[in-house]
């Protein structure tokens, strides 16, 4: 069972219009700030507050100019209310108080179980990708092993070769690349330019005199 609280306006602007006391607190009056706007003149900017406590709802004056009554009592302190209370707001602004008890819809019910349902298929198609994502990287996996197994034979094979070759062999090779890549093509590169007098004329013409101008 569970307990709704709301105002039913017996008289005011808004007859028989009813408000459901949802909060904690619940401020009226004339303001735009108000929970409950009641735009009246005998009614103060900021008139009386219901507020709840230990699951009961109590009524408070805000000092008001035309006062707050519970049957036919103008109040100075919070009071109690309790369902079927009349509440008056200065002279014609009268709330009928409700608490009410409602059975738990059992729809609600159907609708959480299939919420939990839901739940549980979308663990289970989760569960089911998790498993065909390891699945391809098993094989993801497999295809990459051979691929590295020949990359390291390659690299042990090159290694090899070199280690079966003599230290001397080794080191002649790379002397004479050196000069390959830092003697020979540069110099090829300044005859097919002909530029021996742009980088060697001093030289040139102290050999000979006028060879380069």
């Amino acid at each position: 069972m569970t307990l709704v609280y709301k105002l039913i306006m017996k008289s005011g602007p808004e007859p028989e219009k009813t408000y459901k006391l949802e909060k904690d607190e619940f401020v009226m009056g004339r303001e735009l700030i108000n929970d409950l706007i009641i735009n009246d003149p005998e009614i103060s900017r900021r008139h009386a507050r219901l507020f709840k406590k230990s699951d009961r709802y109590f009524v408070e004056d805000l000092n008001s100019t035309n006062g707050t009554f519970i049957a036919g009592e103008r109040i100075s302190r919070p009071v109690r209310l309790k369902s079927g209370d009349t509440l008056v707001l200065g002279k014609g602004i009268a709330f009928e108080f409700l608490a009410e008890e409602i059975e738990e819809v059992p729809a609600v019910k159907e609708v959480a179980e299939g919420m939990v349902e839901k739940q549980e298929g979308t663990k289970e198609i989760k569960r089911t990708a998790l498993n065909a994502s390891g699945k391809n990287e098993k094989r993801l996996k497999a295809k990459q092993k051979p691929l590295e197994g020949a990359k390291k034979a390659t690299a042990s094979s090159v290694g090899e070769k070199l280690r079966g070759k003599p230290t001397w062999l080794i080191v002649l090779a790379i002397v004479l690349l050196f000069l390959l890549v830092f003697c020979v093509i540069p110099l090829l590169i300044v005859e097919w330019t002909d530029q021996w007098c742009n980088f060697f004329g001093t030289f040139f013409n102290q050999i000979q005199p006028g060879v380069c101008p």
